[in-house]
């Protein structure tokens, strides 16, 4: 028979009370509530008039067990002169009924605190499983640690993922146990494979359905790897002779295991299929939010009078309370920032019993300031289905929308300057690059058109813009080639920025290269083209140190480079004659070593007290 103390079920204080007022009913009698190692948990004596209170060593009149279905709990005991009264047994014994219900009560209460530990660990063990596999975006490695968090928390000999290729041809991808029982369990899995396609079911075989290619396995407990109605694959585990059949709730577990690792599989599937799409970063954060939007952050439950009775350390950490403030306060005193809020959504939980999802609320913290929270609320019911108050589960999504903001921001400052890889660096590492103006060294290229004005004289308006657009890409793909930064185009000419805004060791000599090959492309555009149509660039490089950044008004702004060093790439190329390239002379002496050139002297340039001195590119060496 089990045994279960007395002491530990019941409450002392309350005890004495109820043997207190017994012993008013029954006088001269000392009753006492022993535990099973025999020491007294509490008694109650009363004497109607001088009767002596019977002594301690006195053996007892009356004992009766105090039990509960099969388990014992303690000994109702008394003596004395009262025991004589004719009513005194049926009295003790109304009092041994009495402490049966109570016992009855506490093991209730006992029962209903287990499942609902039980429950909370469940809730802990998918978040911390959602954590782990969840935050991986390397499909490679989602199959070895589905595999690990399974043998992790299920007991096997053995298990291996197998994965569903677009062919329709299952491999196995990760492998747990011996190599030759592995092999075991995918050949004894192979003839059920069909039956697995067909359901998409987690499921148990024992081995008297297995083949006998499956001689050495005892049980196969498998569950589908399934995601927006898409099978990927399957986890399968196997235990040898000896081992315990799987269970209802090792399968229940791994059919969760499997649905977070599908989700994370799905995910990394679809981060490797757009990551070099400069366009659809947005899309694919909202639909990671979507995947992500049940993994609990935080868990906070109430009970019927809406009083909080858990709180885990995710929601202390996200809402910057200690449980100790909350734990048996009226959610709305203990939460008083989003508290108000919440209410009418627990009432529609409360009254209609069904689940609100994803709402979001932007409440402002004390010691965190402004946040925004995704709620996701539930009934919590007990092991009779019975209501008995409401889950609170919390996601941090504050720092995700500002990074949100800060990718939506480069985009919309970079796209239209820079290739795209470069966008897609700086999304990558956002505190590359600093809006709003920083000094450094860079090069900057000018480039113009000889002679347009006169030359589109000649021209309809529309030949002339067509002809305008085809040399200005010429231009535009030389310097992007290089992955240079096309500042602006002016009436017939284009300005570039090199080592911004991601830095550059070679930047002078991506700007010596981007030009040249605006010459070669001349070349060969001037095969497709009538004498009257070929034009030619005068290009002025120049490298020093400028301000970069955001610069404008505060509703509109470009992204561009403030310098002498600018002016003067500026003033080089209106002195170059066609097809000529001219440097300064710190941009000579960054690419003297790469570059053949030749002095051309000093010129005065606009602007300049100081003639300075230039350099022609002849070529690579």
């Amino acid at each position: 028979m089990e045994q279960l103390s007395v002491r530990r079920l019941l409450n002392r204080r309350v005890l004495s009370g109820y043997l207190a007022c017994f012993a008013r009913m029954l006088p001269d009698v000392l009753v006492a509530l022993l535990d099973l190692d025999g020491s007294v948990v509490v008694e109650g004596y009363y004497s109607a008039g001088d009767s002596p209170r019977p002594p301690s060593t006195a053996p007892w009149d009356w004992t009766a067990p105090l039990t509960y279905g099969s388990s014992e709990t303690g000994v109702l005991v008394a003596r004395g002169p009262g025991m004589a009264q004719p009513e005194a047994e049926a009295h003790l014994l109304f009092l041994l009924e009495t402490l049966v219900m109570l016992l009855e009560r506490a093991l209730e209460s006992r029962s209903l605190a287990q499942e609902t530990l039980g429950r909370y660990r469940e809730i802990n063990l998918l978040y911390n499983i959602g954590q782990t596999i969840g935050a991986t975006l390397d499909p490679d490695a989602i199959p070895d640690l589905v595999m690990a968090e399974a043998t992790r928390i299920i007991t096997v000999q053995g298990g291996i993922v197998l994965l569903l290729d677009q062919d329709g041809v299952f491999t196995v991808r990760s492998s747990f146990g011996a190599e030759n029982f592995g092999q075991q369990l995918y050949m004894a899995a192979r003839p059920l494979l069909q039956a697995m396609l067909a359901s998409a079911d987690p499921h148990i075989w024992t081995e008297s359905q297995l083949n006998d290619s499956g001689a050495d396995i005892a049980a196969i407990l498998e569950a589908p790897l399934k995601a927006r109605e898409e099978l990927l694959g399957f986890v399968l585990l196997g235990r040898g002779p000896g081992q315990d059949i799987f269970t209802a709730d090792d399968q229940k577990l791994l059919a969760a295991l499997a649905s977070q690792a599908a989700i994370a599989m799905e995910n990394a599937r679809l981060f490797a299929d757009v990551k070099n799409q400069r366009d659809a970063i947005a899309a694919m954060k909202n639909y990671m939010d979507n995947i992500f939007a049940s993994i609990a952050s935080g868990v906070i439950t109430t009970d019927t009078q809406d009083l909080v009775t858990l709180m885990n350390r995710s929601a202390e950490r996200i809402l910057g309370v200690p449980a100790s403030a909350t734990v048996g306060r009226h959610y709305v005193e203990a939460l008083p920032e989003m508290g108000p809020k919440l209410v009418p959504m627990m009432e529609v939980v409360k009254n209609k019993d069904e689940s609100l999802v994803g709402h979001e609320m932007e409440p402002v913290l004390p010691k965190r300031g402004p946040v925004v929270l995704r709620l996701n609320l539930s009934p919590l019911k007990d092991n009779r289905e019975q209501t008995n108050g409401v889950a609170i589960v919390v996601d941090d999504l504050t720092e995700r929308r500002q990074l949100e903001v800060q990718a939506r921001r480069i985009r919309q400052t970079f796209e239209q300057y820079v290739v795209p890889h470069v966008v897609e660096q700086l999304l990558s590492d956002p505190d590359s690059v600093r809006l709003g103006g920083a000094r450094r060294e860079i090069t900057t290229l000018f480039a113009d058109i000889r002679g347009f004005t006169a030359f589109s004289e000649k021209l309809e308006p529309e030949t002339t813009v067509e002809v305008l657009n085809r040399y200005l890409t010429l231009a535009s793909e030389a310097i992007l080639s290089e992955e240079g930064t096309l500042d602006k185009f002016f009436g017939d000419g284009v300005m570039a920025l090199f080592n911004a805004p991601l830095f550059q060791a070679d930047h002078t000599l991506r700007a010596v290269r981007s030009a040249l090959k605006l010459l070669d492309a001349l070349k060969g555009t001037y095969a497709e083209l009538p004498p009257e149509n070929r034009l030619a660039f005068g290009i002025g490089i120049t490298a020093g140190q400028a301000v970069v950044g955001s610069i404008g008004s505060h509703t509109i702004k470009n992204y561009t480079a403030i310098g002498d060093c600018v002016s003067l790439a500026s003033r080089l190329q209106s002195h170059a004659s066609p097809l000529q390239i001219l440097l300064n002379t710190t941009a000579y002496d960054n690419v003297c070593d790469h570059v053949r050139a030749r002095e051309l002297g000093y010129i005065q340039v606009k602007g300049h007290s100081e003639p300075d001195l230039v350099f022609e590119v002849l070529g690579l060496r």
